[in-house]
This record gives structure tokens, C-alpha cells and sequence, in this order.
């Protein structure tokens, strides 16, 4: 499992785990922007910062898989 993960990291690392890795750069730097986005809405509410990031996180987390369910590996 270790030697699986340490695999992955260095094909990742090499750009040779994902097909287009500029759609996979896309996808998370707009997953983190709209994480961003949510934290500031939050915040600009009154909801304290503690209970803005847990929210922020969690629907950004939530969202994640829906973001990367067409990526193909190569």
C-alpha cells in the first residue's frame, strides 16, 4: 500500500499520473478559490472564523469528488 501511494506521489510529481494535467490544475485551483470565496462570504456574515473554515472545508471537501469525476489516468 506504502509502495502504491510512493508510486502515485512520484508519477504525480513527474506529470505522468493524470492525462491532461493542466484540467487537473484547473480543477484545483478552482476548488481552492471557491474555498477562499466561501470563507470570506462567511466571515463578512458574523459567523466566527473557526466555525467559517470548518464550513468552507467541508462543502469544498464535499465538492472535490464531484469536480474530479472525469479525470483520466493514464
Amino acid at each position: 500500500m506504502i509502495d502504491m501511494f510512493r508510486h502515485s506521489i512520484l508519477l504525480f510529481c513527474k506529470g505522468k499520473l493524470f492525462k491532461d494535467l493542466n484540467k487537473v490544475m484547473m480543477l484545483v485551483v478552482f476548488g481552492a478559490v471557491l474555498a477562499a470565496l466561501m470563507l470570506v462570504a462567511l466571515v463578512k456574515v458574523g459567523v466566527n472564523m473557526w466555525v467559517a473554515v470548518m464550513i468552507a472545508s467541508g462543502l469544498s471537501g464535499a465538492l472535490q469528488p464531484r469536480l474530479f469525476r472525469d479525470l483520466k489516468f493514464q
